[in-house]
């Protein structure tokens, strides 16, 4: 919850979208893939994707697709009944042997055999008569409340749990007071509280607590000076509350609880700690190229340079709506500073987000450029929808110019584990679609319509319309020829249909073909490192590695199209000059029905480079280009791809210009990396609704079964064993009695 509401002034501040960047630029191919990421047409606003730190790797959060979920249930099934077919084995083994046991018995000695049995009985009546006093206890504690020092009390219509040192009943009052270190714990809400001193008035129902008062619920402790708790209307009231979120400290004057909402007065959420937000624009373009690795020494910041840079917002009010599948937070009359400088008021924002907290949307305007639309600019509007548990959709009347002024719509649908964007603008007469469905880890669905859809190596390419199904996945060899020269294997498998394009983006001397078919194709890439050379201390890097690409389709007309290239790749930095230079030797036999779409367009030979050179440390510059050496490319251009990025300003926030000379478009974007500490969030009310349901859903998620069947390899007598599982969890209910 702090944490999106300190997205959420981010996004006060800069009206745009966050995502969490990448730290580095640091392997052959990062800096190729942040080209490519960067100069085809991206979505108006496109699904943000945070990132974990796991080991040295970085990977994607996101939400459990459908068909990942089916999977997993299918998969758990087979698997509990390969188990119990085991036990069903393991237990006709025991009885065999046991029948190999009683037949050895037979030898032995018949009083002895008395005796023992005599004995066993003796054991059972014991082991009886202990569970029986057990059962009585346990009955007994149940309804018996302990307390430390010696007193006892009932509870059980309660259901809460006492100890303290000393306690005091007052016969005139009805207080029952405790001292010395007392605790009260209510088990269904797994709640504990801490007090100096608690007085209970049995009369009203009324629970007092004075004095350092804690409250403990799920390992995260709430900090007050008072605290009174009405029992019969199940309210409760908290002066001065402090506690702590992370990196967050929220503070209020007074708290209340009553029914299913908290309300904070008077409060505030600090940042007290170093925390780094690294965060970038996507709504035209984006590009993290300038994260080249550089000295500590000559990063620059903007808070050197302007000073406090501290994000502090005021709100009249904000609203927190847990809801079953949504967190919306809203904020009224915010006024965001930025250091000691007032930016703006805001009347009102609203954020929209899931229950992990994978994606959000904010009704706030956009702005923004794509090539058949032109530019564009229009308010937003965000409303929940019950798909997908927990997703959004974003309505935007625009104004666009691409041959004139014009008017149209976006629509932006956003959940864990899809994006779509569709728009219309009346001035270029066109519609476009772009979107990507994640069916599992390594199985997607991208479709879209007037607009560049990624196709790997072969680069961004724009169909008429178009639906795949894609199957990607990589892996990595270690050490395969000497010891940190690695392997790396990564292919695609897709299948789908294609409407060729209606316009000739390329100037190429091909005769225009309204066709659509089915296609179907596998790439790959093996990439093989040759040598390394590191020095991190005078920012000296090399990487030379072999690669190999190939590509096979066959198309609905019968047609196909196959490609095959070889060549070295290097990556090197030498101070702040970072670059990747490819060449390919490429066969080819180009037969596609859909050329304008997906014909090959680098030649038998053909260069690429990645350029980024930090000339100062408030400017970086960055170039792309792929270059036709044998003057076979379909159009007779030598480059084939041809952009370049400006990167203004600091380390920490820069502005980025860029254009793409074969797609005609322009780009901007911001790159910002914020340290949080001394932001601030100040609000005259808070109000959380449902607080129960936030950030949790009452969604069960399912795991894989894990089931042990390896068998004893002993002479002993064999005995299941145990079954050990993840279970599926039922989140608690969010409307169960609260304290």
């Amino acid at each position: 919850m702090r944490k999106n509401l300190l997205i959420t002034s981010l996004i006060l501040a800069l009206s745009a979208n966050s995502v969490f960047a990448k730290e580095l630029v640091e392997s052959p191919a990062d800096l190729e893939k942040t080209f490519n990421e960067t100069f085809y047409e991206a979505p108006f606003s496109p699904l943000p994707q945070v990132e974990v730190k796991s080991g040295n790797q970085t990977k994607p959060v996101r939400g459990m697709p459908l068909f990942k979920t089916v999977r997993i249930k299918i998969t758990n099934h087979f698997r509990k009944r390969d188990y119990e077919n085991y036990q069903k084995q393991l237990e006709q083994e025991n009885a065999q042997f046991e029948q190999f046991e009683e037949s050895e018995s037979q030898e032995i000695d018949s009083k002895e055999k008395k005796v023992n049995y005599k004995e066993s009985q003796e054991v059972k009546d014991t082991s009886k008569k202990d569970e029986q006093v057990s059962v009585k206890k346990e009955e007994k504690s149940k309804d018996t409340l302990e307390l430390e020092g010696g007193v006892k009390e009932q509870a059980t219509s309660k259901n809460v749990i006492l100890d303290a040192d000393n306690l005091d009943f007052d016969e005139k009052t009805s207080d029952i007071t405790a001292t010395g270190s007392p605790v009260l714990t209510f088990p269904q809400q797994n709640v504990s509280l801490k007090a100096d001193k608690l007085v209970y008035n049995q009369e009203s129902n009324i629970l007092k607590a004075f004095g350092n008062v804690e409250v403990l619920r799920d390992g995260k402790t709430i900090y007050g000076d008072f605290m009174q708790i009405n029992m019969n209307e199940e309210s409760a009231l908290l002066d001065n509350m402090t506690t702590r979120e992370g990196f967050m400290t929220i503070r209020a004057r007074k708290s209340e609880m009553v029914g299913d909402k908290i309300i904070l007065h008077d409060g505030k959420f600090a940042s007290d700690e170093h925390y780094i937000f690294n965060l970038q624009t996507r709504m035209i373009g984006g590009n993290n190229f300038n994260n080249m690795i550089i000295d500590d020494e000559d990063r620059s910041s903007i808070t050197n340079e302007v000073g406090d840079t501290a994000i502090h917002v005021k709100a009249k009010d904000i609203f927190i709506n847990a809801k079953r599948d949504h967190d919306v937070i809203t904020l009224k009359k915010a006024q965001i500073n930025y250091g000691s400088r007032e930016l703006f008021t805001w009347p009102s924002i609203t954020a929209h987000t899931n229950k992990k907290h994978e994606y959000f949307e904010a009704n706030y305007p956009e702005f923004g450029s794509r090539g058949k639309l032109g530019m564009f600019a229009g308010p937003g509007f965000v409303f929940d929808t019950p798909l997908q548990g927990g997703s959004t959709v974003k309505v935007l009347p625009i104004l666009n110019n691409k041959s004139g002024l014009g008017f149209g719509g976006m629509l932006k649908y956003r959940s864990a584990t899809n994006y779509t964007d569709l728009a219309y603008g009346s001035s270029a007469d066109v519609f476009i679609m772009r979107g990507k469905q994640f069916l599992d880890d390594k199985l997607f669905f991208q479709y879209g319509a007037n607009s560049y859809m990624e196709e790997w190596f072969f680069g961004p390419r724009m169909p008429k319309y178009s639906a795949e199904l894609i199957y990607a996945d990589k892996t990595v060899v270690p050490s395969t020829i000497k010891e940190g020269l690695d392997l790396n294997f990564a292919h695609r498998f897709g299948v789908g249909y294609m409407q060729n394009n209606d316009a000739n983006r390329h100037g190429e001397n091909i005769a225009p073909a309204d066709i659509g078919t089915m296609r179907t194709r596998y790439m790959a890439e093996i990439s093989q490192s040759l040598f390394k050379y590191n020095d991190r201390e005078n920012l000296r890097f090399l990487d030379l590695a072999l690669v190999m690409q190939g590509s096979a389709a066959l198309y609905g007309t019968g047609d196909t199209q196959f490609v095959g290239r070889i060549g070295p790749r290097v990556h090197t930095q030498y101070k702040y000059w970072m670059q990747d230079v490819g060449f390919f030797a490429t066969a080819y036999q180009d037969n596609t029905p859909i050329a304008m779409y997906d014909m090959y367009r680098y030649g038998h030979a053909s260069v690429y480079l990645r350029e980024a050179l930090r000339v100062h440390k408030y400017v970086t510059l960055a170039w792309s280009g792929t270059l036709t050496l044998t003057g076979d490319s379909p159009n007779g251009d030598m480059f084939q791809e041809n952009s370049f990025i400006i990167a203004l300003g600091p380390d920490d926030f820069k502005i980025n210009f860029g254009y793409d000379w074969v797609r005609q478009q322009t780009y901007f974007s911001f790159v910002i990396a914020m340290d949080t500490k001394g932001s601030s969030i100040e609000f005259d009310k808070m109000e959380i609704k449902n607080p129960d349901r936030l950030a949790r859903s009452d969604k069960k998620e399912v795991e894989l079964n894990v089931y042990e069947t390896e068998n004893q390899v002993t002479s002993e007598k064999k005995t299941p064993k145990k079954m050990m599982y993840a279970e599926v969890i039922e989140i608690e209910d969010p409307d169960r009695e609260q304290i």
